[in-house]
């Protein structure tokens, strides 16, 4: 998400400024259980900084609140300063920017921090002194939650198709010229069809992966921390705890996990040798939730048949990892946001919650800050 953004965002065409309804069927946001004007920190916002490294973002929000003056800020020491005058209301962008110790602690009259992301690990995470500040000071945190959903299961699918099909093995010999239809040991050509996909994080991602996984002709299981009913297309829904268990069970193992104390190396070589030998492993949540080097020794040793990973930790992967070199891999550097859809929809969820928190509406995707999420 951040790097759909970061890369020349074009200005969105206009579109109605109450787009509430049409994203919550859309993308299943979720609308707050109040009116945020029932806060006892809220007010209608009269200045409100906003991140400079996202093109075009003053003026986008410019169009639906004219009456509110934006800052545009770069940096983390042009934000505090700008948050510093006298009654800056809110922070919109990147969440290692609007969430950056300086700026909270120079934005005194900060009240609504609006994150250009799904993940705020940088907000709350395992930031414990920034998560008391939000706390402490009542700042409402708002994220990206669902929006990049159905880009990202494309990503996870194209991954898995990969690694089943053989396509991490063709494509390179494309390159070279070499026409052969021979595999090597463990990286033959298998079918879905009748096989078990089990979610980690069976939220906004996950969702969409598990639709699109039962269109596949393929079992769902899935694990999520809320206790919702079992959608349709997933046949099993279990807590967290239940992983080590339902794991054994998979022929494919998708993580879409947030990044919380919970799931901080999550899978590490205990769970990755409950896998199936078989099995592949697909990230598309978060690299610290992987024990990287427990994951190249399970792919070095073919104790993994394969795995796609769209994050890794760390961030951005050296060249000299070893990670690079494992056999059945599929690598993308953190891309599986980016598409034409996810940017249209950023831009009509960062307006839609201007324009409810300037009326003092309900507002969407209000993080959690007990769950991190």
């Amino acid at each position: 998400v951040l790097a759909s953004l970061g890369v020349g965002l074009a200005r969105p065409a206009d579109t109605a400024s109450n787009d509430g309804q049409a994203l919550i069927a859309e993308f299943g946001l979720r609308e707050s259980p109040e009116a945020v004007a029932r806060r006892a920190s809220w007010r209608s916002p009269r200045r409100i900084v906003v991140d400079a490294g996202v093109p075009g973002l003053a003026d986008a929000l410019r169009a639906v609140a004219p009456q509110i003056e934006f800052v545009p800020a770069e940096s983390p020491v042009e934000m505090a300063a700008a948050a510093a005058v006298a009654r800056t209301d809110a922070a919109i962008g990147r969440a290692p920017l609007i969430c950056h110790p300086s700026v909270l602690a120079a934005g005194l009259d900060l009240r609504w921090l609006q994150t250009v992301s799904s993940g705020v690990e940088s907000c709350i995470g395992t930031q414990s002194e920034i998560a008391r500040t939000l706390s402490g000071r009542q700042i409402l945190l708002t994220n990206m939650r669902a929006i990049a959903g159905p880009v990202i299961a494309e990503h996870a699918i194209a991954m898995l198709l990969a690694l089943s099909r053989g396509l991490h093995i063709m494509i390179p010999r494309q390159l070279t010229g070499e026409w052969s239809d021979t595999f090597p040991a463990g990286s033959q050509p298998v079918t879905l069809r009748g096989k078990t996909m089990l979610v980690v994080g069976l939220g906004g991602i996950g969702a969409e992966v598990a639709q699109r996984t039962n269109a596949l002709g393929m079992g769902v299981i899935a694990t999520r921390a809320s206790s919702a009913a079992a959608p349709a297309y997933v046949r099993y829904v279990g807590k967290p705890e239940e992983l080590a268990t339902l794991i054994k069970d998979a022929d494919v193992v998708v993580s879409a996990a947030p990044l919380t104390a919970a799931t901080r190396g999550l899978f590490d070589a205990a769970m990755f040798a409950r896998m199936k030998p078989t099995a592949y492993f697909i990230n598309v949540g978060r690299g610290q939730s992987v024990v990287t080097m427990d994951l190249v020794a399970a792919l070095t040793s073919g104790r993994l048949a394969g795995a796609g990973l769209d994050v890794v930790d760390p961030e951005p992967l050296p060249k000299d990892h070893p990670l690079w070199r494992v056999p059945n891999l599929v690598l993308t550097p953190h891309v599986s946001a980016q598409s034409e859809l996810t940017t249209e929809a950023q831009w009509r969820v960062l307006r839609e919650n201007l324009r409810r928190y300037a009326a003092g509406e309900r507002m969407l995707s209000v993080v959690d800050p007990s769950r991190a999420y």
